[in-house]
């Protein structure tokens, strides 16, 4: 009975501490994920950021089919009115 009581001690002076914490753990949590959106925003904006007039032309590779050509049938379809 007295280890029951104890941790029912423990347990409520854990969720009053924890209570009174967490304010602070929020407020730093907060503070922390907009500084890391700010310098998020500040990295593409800076990358984004161009001379007027300037052109940037961004080459892609061409992708090939991976089907092979000698699977599967063409079928030509006709419309009929």
């Amino acid at each position: 009975m007295k280890i029951l009581f104890t941790i029912l001690f423990f347990m409520v002076l854990f969720g009053y501490i924890f209570r009174l914490l967490l304010p602070y753990i929020m407020r730093w949590l907060m503070k922390r994920m907009g500084r890391k959106i700010t310098e998020q925003f500040h990295n593409t904006t800076a990358k984004q950021t161009k001379r007027e007039g300037q052109v940037i032309i961004k080459q892609t590779d061409k992708k090939e089919k991976k089907v092979d050509k000698g699977i599967g049938d063409y079928i030509d379809f006709e419309e009929e009115n």
